[in-house]
């Protein structure tokens, strides 16, 4: 969908070529979407915003008009991290940007913030832990265990062939089945969201960021966690918490404060896991008043 001045560009890095779309001029904020979400699970943030900062929402690796290989290892979290720094030095070279996450988006990141903390003026998280926080409660809590459960089922067997099969018609139908009740959520919006999951690979590519960077529960070791085990990051962030998530256990943000040092949280009560869908508005003024102070 290509909305008044919203542009669809490409970039090509080393071997891949991500999509994005941009808008506006000012400081940089840069938006990286979850699964099984793409650039335009942003597009209300970037409208409001458009007008103070340059906005920039990009297809992570796999996933809708971005490249989709096969090679598990561009996937892995540093690969990803260095797409997305090479991407905001070919937007505006050395300066720092504003970056905002949600859900796998959002873990990856804060691990970009935890590596990268000189790149970064604020981060913000979206109903999401860091990396190497996830993957600590997936060794050790059994709540978040059973919620993640299906990081694993849908690589293979029948879970998966029933989210890919039919231009990914399934995953579509029960991914945004919530946010069809809601107002302001369009039946054009379900049309784009339905034509981006539909892109041939798209699921398998998203599911992929899975396969590289989740490993068995019984096999995660300290090799897993990147940029560390307990990495943090003094980059100033806030976390956005749609209190009703059912993804992430609420457990870990009384917790996160070891790996976000300067930490804000802004809870959102009867929102759930995409408050930047289900309640868009909000979301930009939080955004707006955080990255102005």
């Amino acid at each position: 969908m290509s909305s008044g001045d919203f542009k669809h560009r490409f970039v090509d890095i080393e071997s891949v070529r991500l999509h994005y779309v941009e808008a506006g001029a000012g400081p940089l904020i840069i938006f990286f979407h979850g699964f099984p979400l793409f650039w335009f699970s942003f597009h209300h943030q970037m409208h409001a915003l458009k007008d103070a900062y340059r906005v920039v929402a990009v297809d992570g690796l796999g996933v809708n008009l971005s490249s989709k290989p096969d090679d598990l290892s561009l996937y892995k979290l540093p690969a990803l991290a260095e797409q997305l720094d090479t991407l905001a030095r070919h937007l505006i070279g050395d300066e720092p940007f504003n970056l905002v996450g949600h859900d796998w988006g959002g873990a990856l990141a804060w691990s970009y913030a935890q590596h990268y903390p000189h790149r970064l003026k604020k981060i913000v998280g979206i109903n999401a832990p860091p990396t190497n926080q996830l993957l600590g409660l997936l060794e050790t809590n059994v709540e978040q265990q059973k919620r993640s459960a299906y990081m694993y089922t849908m690589r293979d067997g029948e879970m998966h062939q029933r989210i890919t099969e039919n231009g990914a018609h399934l995953m579509w139908q029960n991914a945004y089945a919530n946010l069809r009740k809601l107002p302001h959520y369009t039946a054009e919006h379900d049309e784009v969201f339905r034509q981006g999951l539909a892109q041939p690979g798209a699921i398998d590519g998203g599911i992929n960021w899975y396969r590289a960077n989740i490993p068995p529960l019984d096999k995660i070791s300290d090799g897993d966690f990147w940029p560390s085990r307990n990495a943090s990051t003094a980059v100033p962030g806030l976390l956005i918490w749609g209190e009703t998530d059912q993804t992430f256990t609420p457990e870990f943000i009384d917790d996160l404060p070891r790996y976000v040092e300067h930490l804000e949280v802004c809870r959102l009560p009867g929102i759930g896991h995409t408050p930047i869908l289900e309640s868009p508005d909000q979301v930009s003024d939080i955004l707006r008043a955080f990255l102005a102070r």
